[in-house]
């Protein structure tokens, strides 16, 4: 009975731990919730088979030709990515996508009719199209565009060469075991044919990467600034755990008696988890460019902008650290704050899924997401290799976070100490 008494007190002063942990118990709940709510919006266009896929290029027909344009016809009705006409010459159109306006390109040339035909051996060589590809690609989104060409141009091929083929197949039925072997021969050859599609694929870059043509992305390239954005945000677990602490020891109360302003506090909380971020920015990128390679993986290329990379990793991070330390009472409130919602703004921002295969309506609401500022600002200097002035309207958003951030921890904490 005594022990039964004993595991009763211990289960009642648990339940009275856990109601008085209101911000853990609403983790429980809203975090699963929100993040189901957010995933589930975010993947329906990539899992709904009904739904289109999000991704839109353009075509740039320079033909006049009724082939050309029946061309553009199919592509136009291929439901699996959005097909824009365009007129803008080349080089425009490579700024367009270098800049992300379309993930791809296709550039139908004069001769299109010609290379089509190959009636010479001069033309069969030629490549038949041209894509210009956007650096932030994932490689399998290119693999399946490619194949949605390739297919359309042999669609084409075979709407115009079905009568020959018809042709050559009677021919075969008639002739006996001979006139069969000729007939598969010659189907052989139609098929090798129809199925040839010469393509000339080019990524195009941004700033002084423009004339790089000939680079592609490696997956680590399109890995590394995601997570180097996300593993920045988790600063916030040092960052908690040591001002509680000392909230909780009085040292705040003992300088603020000395006449220290909180600000200023707040401000010498800054400088020094700047410097760990960089270092673990540092470290990331080492690994990508080192470790990786070692063990069979793709090469991190160095950063096009080393200075774009500082002012993106800018203090906002830092900022809302401090923010949701001061909101919290204890350092299991704080990190398990700082969690969620850095799992959330992972989710918002593009980090956990890619931004391209969100609906259009969750593409627009990535903008509320700091990590999504940071990652474009980290994509522009890793993949586009753009110049360190084409991060600054993101430096700027991720400078603005900061200042409301370390604007409303100061108030809190003046009113707390």
């Amino acid at each position: 009975m005594a022990l039964l008494n004993k595991l009763i007190a211990l289960v009642k002063k648990e339940t009275l731990v856990l109601s008085k942990d209101v911000h853990g118990l609403v983790v429980l709940f809203v975090m699963p919730a929100v993040f189901i709510l957010i995933m589930s919006m975010a993947m329906q266009d990539a899992f709904d088979e009904h739904q289109n896929v999000s991704v839109e290029y353009a075509i740039l027909n320079q033909s006049d030709h009724a082939l050309a344009e029946d061309l553009v016809t199919l592509l136009q009705d291929n439901p699996a990515f959005k097909a824009t006409a365009v007129d803008q010459q080349a080089p425009q159109l490579d700024t367009l996508v270098a800049q992300e306006r379309f993930k791809f390109a296709i550039i139908i040339p004069r001769d299109f009719p010609q290379r089509l035909t190959g009636n010479d051996a001069a033309q069969q060589n030629l490549p038949l199209l041209q894509v210009l590809i956007a650096p932030t690609v994932k490689p399998y989104l290119k693999q399946l565009f490619v194949a949605m060409l390739r297919s359309s141009v042999i669609e084409l091929r075979l709407a115009r060469s079905f009568p020959a083929a018809g042709a050559l197949g009677q021919a075969g039925g008639q002739g006996g075991a001979l006139g069969r072997a000729g007939a598969l021969d010659g189907n052989q050859a139609i098929i090798a044919s129809l199925s040839r599609v010469n393509l000339t694929e080019r990524y195009v870059f941004t700033g002084d990467g423009a004339a790089e043509h000939g680079i592609t992305p490696t997956s680590v390239q399109q890995n590394v600034p995601a997570w180097i954005i996300f593993a920045m945000f988790f600063v916030i677990i040092p960052i908690s755990t040591s001002f509680i602490i000392e909230k909780q020891q009085g040292t705040f109360v003992r300088l603020r008696m000395m006449n220290i302003s909180a600000l200023n506090l707040m401000l010498a909380k800054l400088a020094p988890y700047y410097i760990v971020n960089q270092i673990q920015m540092a470290a990331m990128i080492a690994v990508g460019m080192c470790l990786v390679p070692l063990l069979g993986g793709d090469r991190l290329n160095w950063p096009s902008s080393p200075l774009g990379l500082l002012l993106i990793s800018s203090a906002a991070a830092i900022s809302f650290a401090l923010f949701v330390a001061t909101v919290a009472k204890t350092t299991v409130q704080a990190t398990t704050l700082g969690g969620v919602f850095n799992i959330i703004f992972g989710a918002l921002g593009g980090i956990m899924v890619p931004k391209f295969v969100m609906p259009p309506v969750m593409q627009d609401i990535t903008v509320v997401s700091p990590m999504s500022w940071g990652l474009q600002g980290f994509l522009d200097v890793f993949l586009r290799n753009a110049h360190w002035t084409a991060v600054i309207p993101e430096a700027l958003a991720l400078l603005a976070f900061a200042a409301v951030c370390l604007t409303g921890a100061t108030v809190l904490f003046k009113r707390l100490v």
